[in-house]
């Protein structure tokens, strides 16, 4: 029988360990037998259920004689014998000999997952005032559980969290360890992975805790973020545990992230007989939420994106993650850049004129700029920014989702400058995109018309802006040869006003003058 109950004991992943008291449940049964959890998991509720009475013959470590009421459910592990002692049901060994057979190998039944399952489903659904399977239970408040008062018995104990152990509690005391199946995880979001530069973006971390990992409790959790060079003014604006606001301090505020670029929760507290007591429920959430501006240090158009990656490493009382390995989880974000390039009516470069981008402000000269900031709906337009010594105007740091106006603000010497406004979209680098090309024309009035090129062709590229100019959908404006004339109401008709005003004037005063002289 001892075998017997050596393997049940296996197979319900139970170890023999010093107890702890501190949080005790009478059962009321009239025993002097306990079952202790040691790792009793907080908020969860654990039962105990008297299968089978135990007897003892001679000492505590004599034999062992188990008798009762098979349960209806779990005919198929249990049996009993002529004179209702109970056991396992043995199974025959490979050989197909029987129980009993001469040469016979001890194998007994060999149970499941399915059948640990059925063992739990029959364990939850005993009544509290059944009397043939007394049970009692009790939910844990985080430290070590300890059900007294018990009977010597065979006993099932299963919690709220799906978990189920065996134990003989006729020693006459059993150290139970529950089986936590929980494991902690990590998750990164970030609310939007196309950013220009000077945007600020939100992260939220999320993470999935347990308490325990086997008779390990877990006493704090450390959350690490690579909180890259290319964030700046990273500010957590939210921490929850289980729902509920965490705050530290005085006055109380959520925790920021420390040099180390570490946030530390406290998970349980040390008791006074050296155990642990959980503070938070077992699986309680982490939100962590935190904002942070992206600056001109991301990487604008790589091929991998700029990677932001979160840990989270429980440690145990002796600062070592139980699990081995940390959890990670990543996030990415990706920026690009577009191009303008000046042409002459020939689609030849041309160098020397300047344009302005509406919402935005931006760094850098000669033709290659990078986002300051940028705010869509804004009708302030940038200080003029100039093309570079062949005719392009690089800006980099953009999202492609958004659709840039600019104007032109200074022509090429010689040429007429254009008025109005016309539109410049960046693309994604590094994948194969199919636009048109467009060029920029103008009717009589100067007025821009953005549009396709008549007869213009499609053509599929791998944007790669290593090299903007020749692998990025630039957005071509012309220019066409020409003085271009003062605007009506302008200086140059209040001249011509002036010059023909006074040669009136002067023609009347001449006409009078020789009259006078006639007469």
């Amino acid at each position: 029988m001892k075998k017997v109950l050596a393997l049940v004991l296996a197979l319900a992943m139970i170890m023999m360990v010093g107890a702890a008291l501190a949080q005790e449940k009478a059962s009321g049964m009239g025993g002097n037998a306990t079952i202790t959890i040691t790792n009793a998991a907080k908020d969860e509720t654990y039962k105990v259920v008297k299968l089978f009475d135990a007897t003892v013959t001679g000492t505590a470590d004599g034999s062992i004689a188990y008798t009762g009421t098979i349960p209806t459910a779990l005919a198929n592990y249990f049996e009993a014998d002529g004179v209702g002692n109970i056991s396992l049901k043995k199974i025959a060994d490979a050989s197909g000999k029987n129980p009993g057979d001469d040469g016979y190998v001890d194998t007994y039944y060999n149970m499941t997952a399915n059948d640990f399952l059925a063992m739990r489903t029959w364990a939850d659904g005993i009544a509290d005032d059944d009397t043939t399977y007394p049970s009692a239970k009790e939910t844990s408040d985080g430290s070590v559980l300890k059900f007294t008062g018990l009977k010597y018995g065979y006993y099932v104990v299963v919690s709220s969290q799906g978990t189920l152990v065996t134990v003989d509690s006729t020693n006459p005391n059993a150290t139970v360890i529950d089986k936590n199946d929980k494991i902690p995880t990590a998750g990164k979001t970030v609310n939007d992975t196309d950013v220009h530069v000077g945007e600020t973006v939100t992260y939220t971390l999320t993470f999935g805790t347990a308490n325990y990992n086997g008779e390990k409790a877990i006493v704090e959790y450390v959350i690490t973020d690579t909180l890259p060079n290319y964030l700046e003014d990273v500010n957590v604006t939210s921490v929850t545990i289980g729902g509920a606001d965490y705050k530290v301090g005085n006055p109380a505020a959520y925790p920021q992230f420390d040099a180390n670029k570490t946030i530390t929760i406290p998970w349980a507290t040390e008791e006074t007989d050296g155990s642990y007591k959980s503070i938070y429920s077992n699986g309680a959430q982490i939100v962590i939420t935190y904002t942070a501006k992206v600056n001109a240090n991301v990487n604008v158009g790589n091929t991998d994106g700029n990677r932001n990656v979160v840990t989270l490493t429980p440690h145990d009382k002796e600062g070592k993650n139980p699990w081995e390995k940390p959890f990670h989880s990543e996030t990415k974000i990706y920026t690009y850049g577009a191009a303008i390039k000046k042409v002459d009516e020939a689609g030849n470069l041309l160098p020397g004129a300047e344009f302005a981008i509406k919402g935005m402000t931006v760094t850098g000269s000669a033709g290659k700029y990078t986002v300051a900031s940028y705010d869509a709906s804004s009708t302030t337009y940038s200080d003029s920014l100039a093309c570079d010594s062949e005719g392009y105007l690089y800006i980099l740091g953009l999202g492609s989702d958004e659709t840039l106006t600019a104007m032109e603000t200074v022509a090429p010497n010689g040429y007429n400058k254009l008025a109005g406004t016309f539109t410049v979209t960046p693309i994604k680098m590094s994948e194969t995109t199919t636009y048109t090309d467009k060029v920029v024309y103008y009717d009589a009035a100067g007025n821009v018309v953005h549009e396709d090129v008549t007869g213009g062709t499609s053509k599929t590229v791998t944007a790669n802006y290593s090299d903007l100019k020749t692998q990025s959908n630039v957005c071509t404006v012309e220019n066409k040869k020409g003085t271009e004339l003062p605007a009506t109401g302008g200086i140059g008709t209040t001249i011509f006003y002036v010059l023909g005003g006074l040669l009136v004037v002067g023609a009347a005063v001449i006409l009078v003058a020789r009259r006078k002289a006639h007469d």
